[in-house]
């Protein structure tokens, strides 16, 4: 696309004079001079780079970005952006409740029984967020084993030597578990089952051994 030029404000609803317009620094706030402009040299560094472009068909706003996050990468730095609100407002609280119990052993009454209000508010709201952090590290410990799971199916984090391992591992692990119940259940009947022979005397169980010359 060719002759591209820097983006109109009045596309996204703004024009000189409206609620929300800005001026330059320094210049009047509902004037025609605006500031920086996405896609011009002095524009703003971060954030989506948006240009506006114009071709035979008309005009299109075309917004560029990075490489999108997956699904999981996108969960994950939500829950860490969770765990970071959630451990400052513990400390706000924690502080709000030692200040009101400085207050309740005040002379004033009516100020003791109003910290002790903020004090035992300040408490639940500790425990609330207590229980939301417990949460937040469960989902995190899912969140683990998930991508472990997805990259075991993908074969990537694991070499073939290691994949064969392990599954030789499971195998002999079920093979012992199943032997073991074998025995016990053979040892049960055997003891259950003692031939009584000739003249009422009781004839010692067979075992897997016997007839063998």
């Amino acid at each position: 696309m060719d002759d591209v030029q820097e983006l109109s404000l009045g596309l996204l609803g703004l024009s000189p004079g409206e609620d929300g317009w800005r001026g330059a620094e320094g210049g009047p706030e509902n004037g025609p001079d605006c500031g920086p402009r996405y896609g011009s040299e002095g524009g703003r560094e971060s954030g989506p780079e948006i240009a506006l472009a114009a071709d035979g068909a008309g005009r299109v706003l075309e917004v560029k970005s990075g490489d999108a996050l997956s699904p999981l990468d996108r969960l994950a730095a939500l829950l860490d952006d969770l765990t970071g609100e959630m451990r400052a407002q513990f400390e706000l609280f924690r502080k709000l409740r030692a200040t009101a119990e400085r207050l309740i052993d005040g002379a004033d009454e009516a100020a003791a029984k109003a910290a002790r209000g903020d004090a035992k508010a300040a408490t639940d709201a500790m425990a609330l967020i207590v229980r939301t952090l417990e949460k937040i590290d469960s989902l995190q410990r899912q969140l683990a084993r998930d991508r472990e799971d997805a990259a075991l199916l993908s074969g990537e984090g694991e070499d073939e030597e290691a994949i064969k391992a392990e599954l030789l591992r499971i195998i002999e692990n079920q093979a012992e578990a199943r032997a073991r119940v074998r025995l016990v259940a053979w040892q049960n009947a055997a003891e259950g089952s003692a031939a009584v022979g000739i003249g009422g005397a009781i004839e010692p169980a067979s075992t897997p051994d016997a007839g063998k010359g």
